[in-house]
C-alpha cells in the first residue's frame, strides 16, 4: 500500500480548518495567464467571469504560506509530471507515520495472539 492519501480539494486553503487535519498539503498552481485560459477553456466562462472567479479566491502568495509542498503546472505536462514524482518518492520515502504503523501492527497482533488463546482455553 502507500503511505499516503491523496484528498483533491480545490478550495482547501481558503476554508483553512482543514488543514489542520493534514500532515502534509501541496499546491498545484500555474502563471496567472495561463490559470485564466484554462479556467475559460475547462468552464466555458468569459474573460471577466474567470477574473471575477480567481479573485474571489485566496492570492497564490498566501496559499504559498499554508502549503507544505508546491508543484508549478504553467509549463508541459512532463515537467509537472516530474515534479509529481520528486513529492512521491519523497513521501513513500517519509517514517512520518512509522510510529502509527507499528502501533497498528502490534494491536492487531495482540488482539489476533488473545483471539487465539481464547479459542484455544474454550475448545480444550
Amino acid at each position: 500500500g502507500y503511505r499516503y492519501v491523496i484528498l483533491d480539494i480545490p478550495l482547501l486553503f481558503e476554508t483553512r480548518g482543514l488543514t489542520r487535519l493534514m500532515k502534509y498539503t501541496v499546491l498545484v498552481y500555474c502563471d496567472p495567464p495561463t490559470q485564466l485560459v484554462r479556467l475559460m477553456k475547462r468552464s466555458g466562462l468569459s474573460v471577466a467571469e474567470a477574473e471575477a472567479r480567481i479573485s474571489s479566491q485566496l492570492p497564490l502568495d498566501e496559499k504559498r504560506k499554508w502549503a507544505t509542498h508546491v508543484i508549478d503546472n504553467s509549463g508541459d505536462r512532463e515537467s509537472t509530471r516530474r515534479q509529481v514524482l520528486r513529492l512521491h518518492a519523497h513521501l513513500e520515502d517519509s517514517l512520518d507515520f512509522l510510529w502509527a504503523r507499528l502501533a497498528l501492527g502490534t494491536a492487531v497482533a495482540g488482539f489476533g495472539g488473545l483471539v487465539f488463546l481464547l479459542i484455544r482455553h474454550f475448545i480444550s
